[in-house]
């Protein structure tokens, strides 16, 4: 059984995850195109705060082929509702200009140096998704289709979440067996949906947890992948789902290894890149992690969970050298509980 199985069960590490599949089985004879079949599944999954996982972003078996293109994008800019608009219309003209004056960037890109190399124009073309105004204050990158390698990101995204190999780097609160299977499930959602005709809403609560050099503090970041800029190309013939197979598709929807077997991966190809918008957490992340410390006895009798409280205050008030501790009042007594600096007697 897959990691998400279909009928409920207890996500890795605590969490909880339900799926809720409500499917409309009216059909078109007219082909998958018109069909329309609509399965929604809702994750969820409670955040465990002290458990964070290292984010080896070069390991994992993707084993769909894909491609870096900027095709997607430019076909934004030329949408319908933009070229009538009196003032948009004329950006958009001017960019799609430019651009041919580049045709590189119109194929398959193999290396991302041709990004800095036409930086000026690629800023301009990626306005639609990294807009001027918070520029200096998302964290937003874009990233190779389905990894988890960025070519473009804001100031911000880079000095906190992405490594000089242009690699996220970081925790998150999966281990990397999740990360990958999840991974799957989010492109066997956008074949469904742009070849088959059938729409799953699929979401998996990941948090990207970083130090922050300035100050040692930990961040925390809930990630949000958008995919608009994404497209499915078959490779060849699109393999034919028959009724029987869509059943068993929509019975299995958590079990990678049937979507495979149904779909195989050689038969599509992945072209042109996924945004990763990223909001901070840490407040949220820090509190909810505190509550539970404050139930359990052994945050106050251990050492070593008083400690971890501590650097959860510090991280909460961005305080890097506060100090935590807990005292009891009896009357005119005070009893120093435990504390997390020393005191010394003179």
């Amino acid at each position: 059984m897959g990691l998400f199985p279909y009928n409920g069960g207890t996500a890795p590490h605590g969490g909880c995850i339900r799926n809720n599949f409500l499917l409309d089985s009216s059909s078109n004879e007219s082909g998958f195109a018109v069909e329309e079949q609509v399965v929604n599944i809702s994750q969820q999954c409670l955040s465990t705060f002290d458990k964070r996982f290292p984010l080896n972003s070069k390991t994992g078996v993707f084993p769909f082929a894909y491609e870096l293109s900027l095709a997607p994008l430019l076909d934004f800019w030329q949408q319908e509702g933009w070229l009538d608009h009196p003032i948009q219309g004329i950006v958009a003209t001017k960019v799609q200009s430019a651009v041919q004056q580049v045709p590189a960037l119109l194929e398959p890109i193999e290396d991302v140096a041709l990004i800095a190399t036409h930086r000026e124009l690629v800023d301009v073309l990626m306005a639609p998704a990294f807009p001027r105004a918070f520029w200096d204050q998302n964290y937003t990158a874009a990233l190779l289709p389905f990894q988890l390698q960025s070519f473009y990101a804001t100031p911000a995204f880079e000095r906190l979440l992405m490594g000089e190999d242009g690699y996220l780097r970081g925790r998150v609160n999966v281990d990397a067996q999740t990360v990958d299977h999840v991974r799957l499930l989010h492109a066997y959602v956008f074949i469904l949906s742009q070849i088959y005709g059938i729409n799953i809403d699929f979401e998996y609560p990941f948090v990207l947890t970083t130090t922050d050099s300035d100050n040692g503090l930990e961040r925390h970041f809930r990630m949000n992948f958008d995919g608009r800029f994404m497209r499915v190309k078959p490779v060849g013939d699109v393999p034919v789902l028959t009724e029987a197979m869509r059943q068993q598709l929509l019975a299995h929807l958590a079990d990678p290894q049937v979507l495979m077997d149904l779909l195989p991966p050689k038969c599509f190809v992945f072209q042109g890149f996924g945004v990763l918008n990223t909001v901070d957490v840490t407040d949220q992340e820090v509190l909810s992690s505190l509550k539970r410390d404050l139930i359990e006895k052994e945050s106050i009798i251990s050492n070593a969970r008083f400690h971890s409280m501590q650097q959860k205050l510090r991280t909460l008030f961005a305080r890097p050298a506060l100090h935590f501790g807990l005292a009891a009042v009896q009357a005119e007594q005070v009893f120093m509980l435990t504390s997390g600096t020393n005191i010394e007697y003179g």
